[in-house]
């Protein structure tokens, strides 16, 4: 995994105002690991809060069945100890009949394997957090089982975060990138290093730094990093 993702991940989680810039931020994390879609499911007793990028049709599918308690995948996290891969034909020899025709189903759906970081969590609460792809990406997460618990612990902090509390009524949206690129300016970083941290260029922070500007009416951009931090949207 390379040294940077966790850093973009920080960064992109904490200029997140709701969950449209959580689901940004992790569609990036996915996408940057090679895979196709993220899933994040909280289990508390008969408690199940879910959250993913999988097709709507899966989601509704999985919800309607209960398959939380089938899941094989998420059976799995009952016992590991870490992060860990996971496809149909690895886990072969363990699948009971429900596991399969559960396997079966998802591979209709184009989800076939993936990597899952479960999570102890407080008051008896177990989260798994998901990175699942049609193919057979690098899972690189079980080569970095301390930077897979600190990605599962962030993603389940500020998915709680904004699961729970009501997003602050803004009269102005930005774009998850114009949150990052402001919120780096705002720590007196000058656009050609918001370019490197955020693995971009130049001209594309400038970019994201003017449509920030005109979206908050600001005269300029120091101007524009006082009213984002004053209306609380960095």
């Amino acid at each position: 995994m390379r040294n940077q993702t966790l850093d973009h991940l920080r960064d992109s989680l904490e200029a997140a105002s709701d969950m449209t810039g959580v689901k940004s931020s992790l569609k990036d994390l996915a996408a940057d690991l090679g895979f196709e879609w993220f899933a994040y499911l909280s289990v508390c007793g008969t408690e199940v809060e879910t959250f993913s990028t999988y097709p709507r049709a899966w989601q509704r599918n999985y919800l309607a069945n209960g398959y939380a308690g089938i899941d094989p995948v998420v059976q799995l996290a009952r016992t590991a100890t870490g992060c860990y891969a996971w496809s149909e034909g690895k886990l072969d020899d363990d699948l009971s009949r429900e596991g399969r025709c559960f396997f079966g189903e998802a591979r209709a759906f184009g989800i076939t394997s993936g990597v899952s970081v479960p999570i102890r969590a407080g008051f008896g609460r177990s989260v798994l957090f998901t990175l699942a792809s049609s193919g057979r990406p690098d899972n690189c997460l079980e080569d970095c089982p301390l930077a897979a618990e600190a990605i599962g612990l962030h993603v389940d902090v500020y998915v709680r975060r904004w699961m729970l509390e009501p997003a602050v009524a803004q009269g102005v949206r930005l774009t998850q990138r114009e949150r990052v690129c402001l919120a780096w300016t705002a720590k007196g970083k000058r656009m050609s290093e918001v370019a490197q941290i955020i693995g971009t260029t130049t001209r594309t922070v400038e970019y994201h730094l003017q449509n920030a500007r005109e979206k908050l009416g600001a005269v300029n951009l120091t101007h524009a990093v006082a009213l984002a931090v004053r209306q609380k949207l960095v």
